[in-house]
C-alpha cells in the first residue's frame, strides 16, 4: 500500500471530491499536469502524451476545476506553475514515478516466468562483454530469451531505475539514489581520425594541447551520453567546447569520421568495437582521462536468478578475456 503524509496530494483528492463530484482523478490528469509542468508549454506535453493540445487543455481545465487551485500562470509566450502547484508538481511526479514502477515490477515477474530478460548496456559493452558471454550463459540457460537495449548513459540508468530492463552496465551520469552502481572496469580516451588526418601520422599519445590545435575538425557526442557530457565538461580547459558537428550515437559517428578532415574523442572500447579501417585510435595524455563503466541495478531489489547467472557469465567473460591496452579492471 502507498501511503501519503497529512498535506499531501492525498489530501488534494480529498479536497476534490468534496469539492466537486462531477470528474474522477486519475492518471490521466496527473499525466498531463506533471507534462505540462515539465515543458512549460502545452505544445510540447501534448507532443509528448500524443494528444491534441485541446484535449491536453481541457484534461487541466479538468483537474483545476476539481481541485479548486488554480495549477498554471498562462501568457502568449509561456506557462508558469503556480506557487500552490509547485508542490503538487512533485508528489505527482513522485506518485506516477512509484505507479510505473509498480507496473514495471509485475511485467517483470510476467517475463521472468517465461524466462526471459532484459538488459540495457552502452553499445561497446554489447559488442566487447555481452555478445562473447552469451555462448556460456545459453550452454546453461537454453529456453531463456533476451532483449539487449543499447542506449546512452542517461536512457540506460532511467530505464534501470524505472524496472523497464533486469539491469544495465554504463557509465555514472544521473547518479540517482534509488541505483547501486558497482564498478566493473575503465577506459582511457583517445582520438580517433581518418588516416589521411594530420594527427594520425604522429603516431604517438597525443596531448590534449595537440588535440586544440584541431578543434574545428571535432564532432562530438550529444550530452545525454556520458562520452558527451566529458567532451562539455573536460574538453574546456583545453578550448574544445564548441563541435564542428554533434551526433547522437557512435553508430553515425564512425561514418562522418569516414567523411575525412574530422577527429572525435572517445573511449578504447568504443573505438575498438567498431570497423576502423580506414581510422586511426591514438591515446591521450597529460592528463591521461578514463571514462569508468558500472553494474547499474535497483536499490533493495534482488534480481531473478537467471539475471543474476547472466551477470555471472558477464563477469567471467570480463575476467576470463585478454585486456585491450587502455582497458583496466575496476579494484
Amino acid at each position: 500500500m502507498m501511503g501519503f503524509a497529512k498535506g499531501s496530494l492525498c489530501d488534494a483528492f480529498i479536497d476534490a471530491k468534496a469539492h466537486s463530484m462531477s470528474t474522477i482523478i486519475t492518471l490521466r490528469h496527473l499525466r498531463s499536469f506533471v507534462a505540462v509542468a515539465d515543458t512549460g508549454s502545452f505544445t510540447r506535453a501534448a507532443e509528448r502524451l500524443f494528444l491534441t493540445q485541446s484535449s491536453l487543455s481541457s484534461t487541466i481545465h479538468q483537474l483545476e476545476e476539481d481541485v479548486g487551485i488554480k495549477l498554471f500562470d498562462r501568457t502568449t509566450r509561456s506557462v508558469a506553475l503556480t506557487p500552490a502547484a509547485r508542490q503538487l508538481h512533485q508528489q505527482a511526479a513522485a506518485l506516477l514515478l512509484q505507479f510505473d514502477a509498480i507496473v514495471s515490477d509485475l511485467k517483470a515477474v510476467a517475463l521472468q516466468q517465461h524466462d526471459h530478460l532484459r538488459i540495457a548496456a552502452a553499445p561497446s559493452i554489447v559488442v566487447w562483454l555481452l555478445i562473447p558471454a552469451l555462448p556460456r550463459f545459453q550452454a546453461e540457460y537454453p529456453e531463456v530469451t533476451l532483449s539487449v537495449r543499447e542506449a546512452g548513459s542517461a536512457e540506460i540508468e532511467r530505464r534501470v531505475r524505472d524496472g523497464e530492463v533486469d539491469f544495465g552496465i554504463t557509465s555514472r551520469l544521473s547518479d540517482y539514489d534509488e541505483l547501486d552502481y558497482s564498478p566493473l572496469l575503465k577506459d582511457c580516451y583517445g582520438v580517433v581520425c581518418s588516416d589521411n588526418h594530420a594527427l594520425a601520422r604522429l603516431r604517438a599519445p597525443l596531448h590534449w594541447s595537440q588535440v586544440s590545435a584541431h578543434r574545428d575538425d571535432l564532432v562530438g557526442l550529444a550530452s545525454d551520453t556520458h562520452v558527451g557530457s566529458v567532451h562539455r565538461r573536460t574538453l574546456q580547459e583545453f578550448d574544445l567546447t564548441e563541435h564542428r558537428e554533434e551526433v547522437s550515437s557512435s553508430s553515425s559517428l564512425y561514418p562522418m569520421l569516414q567523411l575525412g578532415n574530422r577527429i572525435s574523442i572517445l573511449p578504447t572500447l568504443t573505438a575498438q568495437t567498431h570497423q576502423l579501417e580506414s581510422l586511426t585510435f591514438l591515446p591521450l595524455q597529460e592528463p591521461v582521462l578514463y571514462r569508468e563503466l558500472f553494474l547499474v541495478t535497483r536499490s533493495l531489489r534482488s534480481m531473478s536468478s537467471t539475471a543474476q547467472s547472466l551477470l555471472q557469465a558477464l563477469l567471467t567473460t570480463l575476467h576470463d578475456r585478454p585486456l585491450p591496452q587502455g582497458v583496466e579492471l575496476a579494484p
